[in-house]
Parts: structure tokens; sequence; C-alpha cells
């Protein structure tokens, strides 16, 4: 049995990138406040959308994906570093002849060796995959030795590929969708245009929940997640609600 963990190096190096996106992130969501403060006082309705009541969506729709993170990233700003490091050390692959195990510091994901279908390699790790589509461990290309373990991988007889597109490319067109259903609840006048907003919705919603359920590993911390893709249903249904009844 080999055992693969992070070099203090590498350790070292994800720290200063984890650093570096966080700066660019608060950067980005401070512009984007800024920007939606000047343009609710001078052109309300180019981001409060065509009614009113989409005031309420649009400002808490900023404070969840905006706001909220921007203030946990400050006050966390020490932390965050401290808690990385250690869930970094934690971190360690096993493989063997029995399979691969993947422990960190709040789970552990493993695949027995019958279980594996193929390995799809991108620029950032291997996939490891198994009958289902959705349940699958990822193994990052930063670990140290992962040369060696993808040789190991191919003597224990699985294939690894080169992945044309990144794995479960339809999570992200959902992700993208998501993102245009709340939109277009916000800045939709046309009824028709909004009842088939919220039956895209829907089903944006309903594939979503069942992907994110489809994993076990996932469901202790993608909760909330399989609430929040709900919210452009709630979104559209209210707006919806409020163009028929005029």
């Amino acid at each position: 049995m080999a055992v693969y963990i992070y070099s203090q190096r590498e350790i070292e190096s994800i720290i200063r990138a984890s650093k570096r996106s966080r700066l660019r992130n608060c950067a980005v969501a401070l512009a984007v406040l800024i920007a939606a403060c000047l343009v609710a006082i001078s052109r309300p309705e180019w981001i409060f959308g065509a009614h009113i009541q989409a005031r309420a969506w649009v400002v808490s729709a900023l404070f969840i994906f905006v706001a909220g993170p921007l203030g946990d990233t400050v006050l966390r700003w020490k932390a965050r570093p401290v808690e990385l490091e250690q869930s970094l050390r934690k971190m360690q692959i096993e493989v063997s002849a029995e399979g691969v195990v993947v422990s960190g510091s709040s789970s552990v994901k493993q695949f027995k060796l019958a279980e594996i279908v193929c390995a799809e390699e991108v620029s950032w790790g291997l996939y490891l995959r198994s009958p289902e589509r959705y349940r699958w461990i990822l193994i990052p290309a930063k670990i140290d030795g992962f040369e060696a373990l993808k040789r190991e991988l191919r003597e224990l007889g699985i294939p690894i590929v080169e992945a044309a597109i990144p794995p479960n490319w339809e999570e992200l067109v959902g992700a993208i969708v998501f993102c245009a259903t709340m939109l277009c609840a916000v800045f939709a006048r046309s009824t028709s245009v909004l009842a088939a907003n919220f039956l895209i919705s829907v089903l944006v919603a309903a594939g979503g929940f069942l992907i994110v359920s489809a994993n076990p590993d996932n469901l202790p911390k993608m909760r909330w997640a399989r609430l929040g893709i709900f919210l452009p249903v709630v979104m559209t249904a209210s707006m919806l609600w409020l163009a028929m009844r005029k």
C-alpha cells in the first residue's frame, strides 16, 4: 500500500495562492457592492428590475452571494490560512489492491478497486469514476508523487484517459442557467416569459437536486445547496404571481 500526501513546499504554495485568490475575490465583491449602490441611487430601474417588488430579491441576492462572503472572508482573514494548512496536512491518499481511500480533516471517501471504472485526467487532477456518473473521487494533481500514483493505478488495471472537456460538464451549464433564471425573474416584464422561466427553473432545480443527492459523500456539506438550488423557482413564482395580478 502506498500513501500520498502534500509536501511542505506544496502546502506553502497553495496557501500563498489562496491568499491571492481571497484578495481578488474581496476586490471584486467590493467593486460589485459599490457599483450596485451607485446604480441604485442614479438608475434604480437598472438593478431593481421591472417591478419594485424585485428590490427585496436583488438586495437578498447581493447579501447572500456578495456581501455575506466578503464579510466572512474579512472576519476570518487570519483563521483561513491556518484552517487550510491543517486540512492539507491531514489529507492523504491510500492506494492498494483493495482500492483507493482519500481522507481529510472532515471526510473519508473510498472506492473499492472493482468500483473504479476509469480515471479521467484534467489539468487539476484525476477523477476516479464509478459506474454512477455523479459519484466520483478527485485526486489533486498537486499531491506529492502524483505521477507515481498514476503509474500505480495503471498497474492495478485502472485505465487513465485524458478528458477532452471537464467531467460532468452539465453541472457547469446548470450553474449558468441557474444564474440566468434569477436574472430573468428580476428583469422580465412579460407574463409568458416569466412562465417559461418558471418551468426552466423548476427543471434546473430538480436536476440539480438529483445530481447533488446522487453522491452520498457530498450530502453532509451540501445540505444547504440542495435547498438553495430552488431559489430561482421561488423568485420566479413570486414575480409571476405579481405580474398575473396586474
